[in-house]
């Protein structure tokens, strides 16, 4: 087993992670507001989707080294296990790529806090001697960011730390739990067409008096 596999989280990790970040919604009428007036190139989608045929008509904005970044944290946050894959391999940070690149309100919200959220990591690192936080060793990317997610969990973090973790785990959460491996590792079946049904049973119906 590798340095990075041995110092993985667990599933059980993952789900004390996606507690701490359940609060997130509550964040989001604290985030700065110098991202109100940012320039994009697109529109949006319009007001008349095709959503049969979805197409996205903005650029996607982060480089490559912040994108190598993400992949990094976004394994931190879902890693593989005996029964799922990783969300490096389901390609979720192409999914944040486009989240934080779209010319809405929210995401532009997101977006600073995101790119932002990068640069402290990526100047922590260079306290190490690293330029990015993916040159760092995979112990020193673990410790890093399981001491980021202890000050969240402890409430002894600074907002903007706080609405970074938050939103980070929100999104590759929210990503990775609606792509159909995902929703295979939280047995989550959905809609299931059924050969025949025979009506609700016996008991349902005489509590409801038919």
């Amino acid at each position: 087993m590798s340095e990075k596999q041995n110092l993985s989280p667990n599933r059980r990790r993952v789900l004390q992670i996606m507690a701490v970040a359940g609060t997130s919604a509550a964040y989001l009428s604290n985030y700065p507001h110098n991202v109100a007036n940012a320039q994009v190139r697109q529109e949006g989608y319009g007001q008349d989707v095709d959503v049969n045929n979805p197409v996205v008509t903005w650029d996607k904005i982060l480089d490559n080294n912040q994108l190598k970044n993400l992949a990094l944290l976004g394994d931190m946050i879902i890693p593989a296990d005996d029964k799922s894959p990783s969300a490096s391999h389901l390609n979720i940070t192409d999914f944040v790529n486009e989240w934080v690149s779209a010319p809405y309100p929210d995401q532009l919200k997101d977006r600073e806090t995101i790119v932002t959220g990068l640069e402290r990591l990526n100047e922590a690192a260079n306290k190490k001697d690293a330029r990015y936080f993916y040159n760092l060793s995979a112990g020193d990317q673990a410790t890093m960011f399981d001491e980021l997610a202890k000050s969240v969990e402890a409430g002894k973090a600074s907002d903007a730390d706080d609405q970074f973790f938050t939103r980070l785990v929100y999104l590759y959460v929210g990503g990775y739990y609606t792509t159909d491996e995902g929703m295979a590792d939280i047995g989550y079946v959905g809609n299931v067409p059924l050969e025949s049904f025979d009506g609700p049973p016996a008991e349902i119906r005489k509590l409801i008096g038919v």
